[in-house]
Order: structure tokens, then sequence, then C-alpha cells
């Protein structure tokens, strides 16, 4: 009976031993000023050793609707060191961009040399938006692969409809200088509001006697 306490008291301080190396590993490579939000492991550019991806936050991001979330992809190499490969902070959408959904952001998804980052938000009108890149085994880069999703009402019974962003730049644009077209539109139209919102109040005040 000691023994086997013994045994499984090792693995566990083994195990957590392990955890704080990974981490330790990873942390290395969050900016500063953010903390991580998400991660996943996969081999990416399919050389045998693990590549990860990193998602990242700001502690403060609900305070701030175009906070950024940096998506950072690191490559495994032969001694099990990481370097950082390519960086965006414009896959991820904010913490603020679902909508009454709340933060939009879903999960990850690795495949071969495929990644997909999921996100849905809305209200009755709900929305998903799947962003999904390639790394060319050829050339040794990252490329859009597909920008799409789905738009529906739940209060009504009608089959969800198919919408896709940037599809003339599916293939060919490199995923350092993808921007995501949604949300820039969003933040263009909340500036928007906000400044229609202001005309009436700067009009009345221009007009006090």
């Amino acid at each position: 009976m000691l023994f086997l306490v013994t045994v499984c008291i090792y693995f566990i301080c083994a195990f957590q031993i392990q955890a704080q190396t990974h981490n330790r590993k990873l942390n290395q490579f969050i900016p500063e000023g953010y903390e991580l939000l998400d991660s996943k492991s996969g081999d990416l550019n399919q050389d045998g050793f693990t590549d990860y991806i990193l998602i990242c936050k700001s502690p403060n991001e609900m305070e701030t609707e175009d906070a950024k979330r940096p998506l950072i992809i690191l490559h495994g190499q032969s001694n099990g060191s990481l370097y950082e490969a390519v960086r965006n902070d414009n896959v991820v959408l904010c913490a603020l961009c679902g909508g009454v959904w709340g933060d939009p952001y879903s999960a990850m998804a690795i495949k071969k040399n495929f990644f997909s980052v999921e996100h849905m938000g809305g209200s009755s009108d709900k929305w998903t938006r799947i962003i999904t890149f390639k790394y060319n085994l050829e050339e040794g880069e990252y490329y859009l692969h597909k920008d799409a999703g789905e738009v529906w009402n739940s209060n009504k019974k009608a089959k969800p409809k198919m919408e896709s962003y940037s599809k003339e730049n599916w293939g060919s644009l490199l995923f350092e200088y993808y921007t995501n077209e949604w949300l820039n539109m969003n933040l263009l139209l909340q500036s928007v509001l906000t400044i229609l919102l202001c005309i009436p109040v700067l009009a009345q005040q221009s007009f006090k006697p």
C-alpha cells in the first residue's frame, strides 16, 4: 500500500514539474502587458517537432473596445526549444466584438498543416466565423485558406446562411498581413454611431441662449 502511495505521489510531482516547465517555456513568448488566453499544439510545419499557437489578451481588455489579441505561432526545433515564427494581432476578435453573446472567441483547432480560429456572437441574430490558415510546405509560409461562417435568427426556422469574407484573398494572403474586415467595419460603425449620438447634444449646446 505504501509503495502505491509513493508511486502516485511521484507521478503527481513529475506531472506538476512538467506542467510548470511547459508553462515557463511558453510564457517567455507572451508579449509584455499581455497574458495567455489559449494555446494549442501540433506539428504545423510537418517537420516532426511540436509547434504551438498562443492567443494572448490584455488583462484590461474589457475596458477597451478594440483591445488586440495577438496570435503567435511558435515552431519547435530538434533541441526541444521554440522560436517565434510569425505573429498577427488581427485574427482573433476582441472580447467585446460578440455583442450580446459576449466574448466571441470559441476555440482553436489544428489539423496537420492547417489551423483554425473559431468565433461565435450575436443575440437573436447569431453568427459564426471560422478563419483557417494553411502552412505551405514548399514556401514555408502561412496563407489564408478560408474565412467564412454562418448567420441565422434563433427565433426563425430558416436554415443558416453561409457568409464568406475576403474570398479573393483565399490561398494568396500571407498570415501576417491578414486584417479582419468584419472587426474593422464593426469599429467603424461604432465610431459613426457615437458621432451621430453626439450631434443632437452638441447642437443643443450650440443654440443655448
